[in-house]
């Protein structure tokens, strides 16, 4: 049996798993599994009591469980998180009135302020969302509903955090030589699937770096370079990686790898806040006195030569 919503954010090709488990937007993972475990204590096999329990159990096994894992596991939900997004830029940019059939959904769009969205909104998800399986029948006239409600949620905290919709100051018109105001420039061209995965992967290396959990960052950045080999931020990302985890524990293999990244990085972008970062940290680290100096076993007799600029010479010293 397949299971077809097209209101809300179901008809922007986005599956809308905070609707099919009644929980808000803003909800965090505890929320959301209590919200699971109440719909599942009704309508698992074992205890279910209602008179179409085949239903009961196809909606519980089809479209509930599948919901959950996603919205319960870091990495789908960090991915799911990407696409929600992409789809709240959308919204924006439709800058067209949505469709609601719900009237709470209605009136949730003509709120002026985005704290009174958020406190109207809360409240009509938890009246909604608290019943959406009571009557089998119902259920994804309901769980259309919700999206509604999410589709404007997401609409008005986009347009809060873009500016658009707001207030804006007078700016200047440029003007064409037969005087008329130039055309706006066209909006710059959406994230394409593989760069939003790329921004994901980045993301969550981010956040693992913060937390000195090296190896599984640089896991995250292995992932992000095979789809995007020439990402000036993931390389130069994947260097800082090597060269704080050589803070903790000196190798030469670290610097070796951090070299080895940051060249790609800067070779792909050198003007990257992130590269331009990463490079006075490379250079810092390799400074510092025994900074991973290879020992030669035989005195060479060579004399070094001038203008070496350290592991990178010419590429990062100065001329």
């Amino acid at each position: 049996m397949s299971f077809e919503i097209g209101r809300g954010l179901f008809g922007f090709d986005f599956t809308d798993y905070h609707a099919v488990i009644g929980a808000s937007l803003d909800a965090d993972v505890k929320a959301i599994r209590k919200q699971y475990l109440k719909i599942a204590r009704r309508l698992h096999p074992d205890v279910c009591r209602l008179e179409n329990k085949q239903l009961a159990q196809t909606l519980l096994s089809k479209l509930i469980n599948p919901a959950y894992a996603k919205l319960s596991n870091d990495k789908d939900y960090a991915d799911y998180g990407v696409l929600l997004r992409m789809t709240g830029k959308r919204l924006v940019e439709d800058r067209a009135e949505p469709t609601l059939e719900s009237e709470a959904a209605q009136a949730l769009l003509k709120l002026d302020s985005l704290d009174s969205v958020r406190k109207e909104y809360a409240k009509a998800v938890t009246e909604l969302g608290g019943n959406h399986y009571e009557d089998l029948s119902e259920s994804l006239a309901r769980i259309g509903a919700l999206s509604e409600l999410n589709q404007v949620y997401l609409l008005r905290r986009t347009q809060s955090d873009t500016g658009w919709g707001l207030p804006t100051q007078q700016k200047s018109t440029k003007v064409t030589p037969s005087g008329k105001p130039a055309p706006p420039p066209p909006p710059p061209p959406p994230k394409s699937r593989k760069e939003s995965f790329v921004a994901s992967y980045y993301k969550r290396a981010e956040s693992l770096l913060e937390r000195g959990s090296f190896a599984s960052a640089r896991k995250e950045l292995q992932d992000a370079i095979k789809l995007d080999a020439n990402s000036a931020e993931c390389h130069a990302l994947m260097a800082k990686v090597y060269l704080l985890q050589n803070e903790k524990s000196p190798a030469s293999v670290n610097t070796t790898m951090a070299r080895s990244h940051l060249s790609k990085a800067v070779k792909a972008d050198p003007q990257a806040p992130i590269v331009v970062e990463v490079r006075k940290l490379f250079n810092k680290s390799v400074a510092r006195p025994g900074a991973n100096k290879p020992v030669s076993k035989k005195p060479t007799g060579k004399k070094p030569e001038k203008g070496g600029g350290g592991l990178f010479g010419g590429l990062f010293g100065k001329k």
